[in-house]
């Protein structure tokens, strides 16, 4: 008869975190400086779609009910998508493309993968539906080792405090 193997269950390390978790006051932090940044690009984008409406009554292609001025064409749907597109534009192309939006990077925050990587864009999409405008922040009392947010566990991503040289080279980059 042939031996058997035994074979030895292969135990899972834990990952070892080399920088700290982002607490509450500093996540909001960022977040406060991200809605300014967020509030001037809907500025710009009301701006557009004001244009484009002008442009489509001037062409013809839309007329407007008697009474009514160009703004009513902006209190559509279509207006309202044009703006979340804006909004989940801007954090998706910061968090995917350098982990950083502009708000974090003034408190030297990171959001990553667990082992360092940057997030997928269907990570930032889950992050953004789960997030509750900020609120999902709020979990982090809960956990003071390692605050995690709602949407991080959601999303599976963790937000990290870099050292001023780290935030400064991610700049850099």
């Amino acid at each position: 008869m042939a031996k058997r193997k035994t074979v030895q269950p292969s135990q899972v390390t834990p990952p070892v975190h080399s920088h700290p978790s982002a607490g509450l006051l500093r996540r909001l932090g960022a977040l406060l400086y991200d809605y300014l940044v967020v509030i001037s690009l809907l500025v710009i984008a009301g701006f557009i779609g004001m244009g484009i409406a002008q442009l489509l009554l001037v062409t013809g292609l839309v007329t407007l009910p008697e009474g009514k001025d160009v703004s009513w064409l902006l209190t559509g749907p279509l207006y309202s998508a044009w703006l979340a597109l804006v909004i989940f534009g801007f954090y998706i192309w910061f968090w995917t493309r350098a982990g950083q939006t502009i708000g974090m990077r003034a408190w030297r925050l990171r959001i990553q993968n667990v082992d360092g990587s940057n997030i997928r864009i269907t990570q930032a999409i889950i992050r953004l539906a789960t997030a509750a405008f900020g609120l999902g922040n709020l979990m982090c009392l809960f956990d003071r080792q390692r605050p995690k947010a709602f949407q991080d566990i959601w999303a599976e991503c963790e937000v990290i405090v870099l050292s001023k040289q780290e935030n400064l080279n991610m700049l850099n980059k």
